[in-house]
């Protein structure tokens, strides 16, 4: 699966590069501030006192120009979809390391202003947690990540202003169609648990051509 996937996005990158009148590469960095939504995570927000935490964020872009007004965006981010929770009176944390893919964004632009959405793919690539092992917290590494949805569908939507030189700012919202975690072995009844992410950056593009 991991193969059809890059496999897809290469396809898709090479595509909206080759109708664009010219495409340049860019990078950014900044905060992450995910949150989750769906009928599960309500149940046990308030009861295990969870709250969504501030985490880094970086990535790179490559934004394909067709012509003044419409763009098509490609754009690769890392981040750690990660939350706390409280357990007999200690704050203990669990961290998805996550990489997202934007693949093809259609993108209004208008002197240096950006407005676009479209799909996302998000993939959990490591997970680590804390747990209270003889009333100490340890820190768990949890390489197999049984029970977890490895691949999140979904969408982006934002905005992102970039001026002459080449330095950008945006905000973006990744809106998450499946769950984070598998069915209930028990039950076999869907977890309802989403991520709904909002990222805010700062970004430098490289070989852009300044507009008059």
């Amino acid at each position: 699966m991991k193969k059809n996937l890059l496999v897809l996005i290469v396809i898709a990158l090479l595509a909206h590069t080759a109708m664009a009148q010219k495409a340049y590469f860019g990078f950014r960095a900044g905060a992450a501030n995910p949150n989750y939504y769906g009928s599960d995570f309500k149940d046990v927000k308030d009861s295990m006192s969870i709250k969504n935490i501030w985490t880094p964020t970086v990535g790179f872009y490559v934004n394909s120009v067709v012509n003044d007004y419409f763009w098509i965006k490609t754009e690769f981010n890392y981040v750690n979809r990660g939350y706390t929770h409280k357990e007999s009176g200690q704050t203990l944390r669990t961290n998805y390391y996550c990489i997202d893919v934007y693949p093809v964004t259609p993108t209004f632009h208008y002197k240096g202003a950006q407005l676009f959405a479209g799909p996302s793919v998000s993939l959990i690539v490591a997970s680590q947690r804390d747990s209270l092992i003889a009333g100490q917290v340890k820190k768990i590494s949890d390489n197999k990540m049984d029970g977890l949805n490895r691949y999140d569908l979904g969408i982006m939507a934002g905005f992102e202003y970039e001026f002459n030189f080449g330095l950008n700012l945006g905000v973006r919202m990744t809106h998450g169609f499946t769950s984070v975690y598998e069915k209930n072995s028990t039950t076999n009844v869907q977890t309802q648990w989403f991520n709904q992410t909002y990222l805010f950056t700062v970004g430098y593009s490289i070989g852009r051509k300044k507009e008059l």
